[in-house]
């Protein structure tokens, strides 16, 4: 080769090899094109044709490599062989060499995605295969194979043999993107941009202006500009022109904070904050699980909100032992609250926000496989108030309902949820309960099973509760009522009743009986022992009374309990003493 032609390759990081080779490396650097040069002596029949490789076929490339091909792999062979692979390498059997006389010169369009595959399947990185799986300009070949053509006879003199042979499939499509005005404005910020400078500027990159009208332009894109397709690639070729140091840095308008256009989002948000005032630290849990591992204790409770009994697993998980989407934040809250008390938390109060996947969606709604969960977790000791002492009771299973309903009080009164006995795996028996309102399931808590907190090696008792942040009820509308400025009169009714009756029972059978001028109920006492039946509990109940309008007299408050105790009595069987 001429010093020119080794002297520029050299100023790129380029070797001298030969002027054959060089020449077809030179038109690469300086036009893009790939090309290969063949010993044309040493192709059988004298021809090259594309093809796919054969079962079982070899090749042998420039890097001295042996290499098996697939069947899917696209090569350019003679009449007998395949003598390189296409895009990515030449073959060395048929390579240019010092006593080579005769040279083909072969220049191709591959598709992008073919030779992708082929080089990664072959380990195989060349300056060629990195410019075809790009996207190469389909026009460019004649004009390279005459500049390579030209190099080579100035480098190495000989005769050039006339014409070419063309080998073209269907016509390559010219592209058509627009421009409008508007798009061009609100991308960009810049006023100051217009249609003409736009032109101007498409124009100088090598665009050809097709249609202009005061709002829109259409051009057509250059056949080497395959990253241009879409109009906000105009956009871009046009501001990189303009310059983008001289966009002007403002903050561009916003709406008021805290707005959102999910309703769920909002219901999240405000139970984060809730569970966050109550002293809870948020956390957050892999989703990936293995669902009977993981989550084979919380069978009963998958199956009372409606999981569908199969998991969402991953084709290629991270894990290949937790290859199934979670159903159930608990198992991850529990690992979470574990870590804690092993590294010494002797106050642990989690809770997680999160999404699980546990419906049997639709594909082309990947949202209907997920569900939306809020979960805590509570163990050791546990404060009434941020500013008691550092040294609180033991958390206990009221702990964790009284924070159910502390979570819940914006959507639902305390007295308007139900807790019902729950049996699962996962909890301990007779320690757990579902909570619910208006016969939906909102959620469960309880006291940790044994093996799960064996599991975990947690010698602490530990509560958790889960809610279906979907089930939980839109909020009422205020409503204010004054307050009474008379006295109240309290009134105690004691009764034993039996022990499987549940307090829910009770209270439906005070709200029922409509007592005229009654304020609130409450459990006052409950004991059982000495003096009370066996299969009984002894039950006082406070009852406050009071009007609106006057001072209730004692016998109008004496009358209503009486009335309520037999009501009691003939409902619940309960019994006086």
């Amino acid at each position: 080769a001429s010093e020119r032609v080794r002297g520029r390759l050299a100023a790129v990081g380029g070797k001298s090899i030969g002027a054959a080779v060089d020449a077809t490396n030179y038109v690469l650097w300086e036009i893009g094109q790939p090309l290969h040069a063949f010993d044309l002596d040493r192709l059988a029949g004298g021809k090259i044709v594309v093809r796919k490789a054969r079962r079982g076929e070899k090749l042998v490339t420039l890097d001295g490599i042996e290499r098996a091909l697939d069947p899917s792999d696209i090569v350019v062979a003679d009449a007998e062989r395949a003598v390189s692979l296409a895009g990515v390498m030449g073959g060395l059997s048929t390579a240019v060499t010092p006593q080579t006389k005769n040279v083909l010169l072969e220049a191709a369009w591959w598709d992008p995605p073919s030779i992708r595959r082929t080089s990664r399947r072959h380990g195989l990185h060349t300056d060629a295969s990195h410019r075809f799986e790009r996207g190469a300009d389909p026009e460019a070949i004649p004009e390279a194979l005459d500049r390579a053509a030209a190099i080579l006879l100035e480098s190495a003199g000989g005769t050039l043999a006339q014409g070419s042979l063309d080998a073209r499939g269907a016509a390559w499509k010219t592209r058509r993107v627009a421009l409008r005005l508007a798009r061009l404005r609100m991308l960009t910020g810049v006023e100051a941009l217009d249609l003409d400078f736009a032109a101007a500027a498409l124009s100088r990159l090598g665009f050809v202006l097709e249609r202009r009208s005061k709002q829109r332009l259409s051009v057509s894109v250059p056949t080497w500009r395959p990253d241009v397709s879409i109009e906000d690639d105009l956009v871009e070729e046009v501001l990189r022109i303009h310059g983008y140091d001289r966009i002007p840095s403002r903050l561009s308008p916003g709406g008021r904070p805290g707005g959102h256009l999910e309703p769920l989002r909002v219901v999240e948000e405000r139970l984060s904050d809730e569970a966050a005032a109550a002293g809870l630290f948020e956390t957050m849990s892999p989703p990936f699980v293995d669902r009977s591992a993981d989550e084979g204790a919380y069978a009963r409770w998958l199956a009372a909100v409606g999981s569908a009994s199969k998991p969402l697993s991953l084709v290629n998980p991270l894990d290949a032992e937790k290859r199934d989407l979670r159903a159930t934040l608990l198992p991850g809250l529990l690992d979470a609250a574990a870590r804690n008390l092993h590294r010494g938390r002797r106050d642990v109060a989690l809770f997680e926000v999160g999404r699980v996947f546990d419906r049997a969606g639709v594909p082309d709604e990947p949202a209907s496989f997920e569900s939306r969960r809020f979960a805590f977790s509570l163990a050791g000791e546990i404060r009434a108030h941020w500013a008691a002492g550092a040294a609180g009771a033991r958390a206990d299973f009221f702990d964790a309902k009284g924070l159910v309903e502390r979570l819940l009080s914006p959507w639902a009164a305390p007295s308007e949820l139900a807790w019902k006995p729950f049996a699962c795996e996962a909890f301990a028996p007779g320690a757990a309960a579902l909570v619910e309102t208006a016969g939906a399931t909102l959620g469960v808590v309880g006291l940790v099973s044994g093996s799960e907190r064996e599991r975990r090696k947690l010698s602490d008792d530990v509560f958790a509760g889960e809610l279906l942040v979907e089930a939980i009820p839109p909020p009422k509308a205020a409503r204010f009522e004054p307050y009474s400025s008379f006295p109240a009169i309290e009134a105690d009714l004691s009764f034993a009743q039996e022990k499987k009756t549940s307090w829910q029972e009770i209270e439906r059978v005070v709200l029922s009986a409509r007592l005229a001028h009654l304020e609130s109920v409450r459990v006052a006492d409950r004991y059982e022992g000495a003096g009370v039946p066996g299969g009984r509990v002894k039950t006082t109940l406070r009852l406050v009374f009071r009007a609106a309008d006057r001072t209730l007299e004692q016998e109008e408050v004496n009358a209503e309990v009486k009335r309520l105790g037999d009501e009691l009595k003939s409902r619940l069987g309960v019994v006086f003493a």
